[in-house]
């Protein structure tokens, strides 16, 4: 009597061109509960994560946007400038990068809590979502009168 497996190796094929492999399970191990185990790549050798600096600068741009005391502030002019706030310019560097955001703010505020506060929910965020270590965020604020708010709340709605 013959002592080989009784599992049966499968093999198909992908119907898409750009993915012409051939994927092939292989058999069971005998005397194992379960498939074969695959032979995983270690962490540092599978690969690297890109992320793309408008991925970053949008992240950046949301944050500011979740923190408490800071607008959105869109104009006509703004958007053909690139200058609506929040606004963020990201520098890379290898897996760092610097970060100047412009944020707007109706004024009374406390310029310097906010700006601080923006810092580091921007800072904290950025690396949450993307892994991107931010060693530079500088804030940049701009004040606004509750006129200038109230006017484009009234245009959007």
């Amino acid at each position: 009597m013959s002592a080989t497996s009784s599992a049966a190796t499968s093999t198909a094929s992908s119907t898409s061109r750009r993915w012409c492999e051939d994927v092939v399970a292989e058999p069971a191990v005998e005397g194992t509960a379960g498939p074969a185990t695959l032979d995983r790549a270690r962490p540092d050798d599978r690969g690297t994560l890109e992320v793309r600096v408008r991925a970053i600068q949008h992240v950046v741009e949301q944050a500011v946007l979740s923190t408490p005391g800071t607008v959105a502030h869109r104009t006509a002019l703004g958007r053909l400038r690139g200058s609506n706030s929040p606004h963020a310019d990201i520098t890379m560097q290898g897996r760092s990068a610097r970060v100047a955001v412009d944020v707007a703010c109706v004024w009374p505020c406390h310029v310097a809590g906010i700006a601080a506060r923006v810092r580091d929910t921007v800072r904290s965020e950025a690396a949450r979502i993307t892994g991107v270590h931010l060693h530079t965020v500088d804030v940049t604020i701009h004040t606004l009168g509750a006129a200038e708010v109230d006017q484009e709340r009234r245009r959007v709605e």
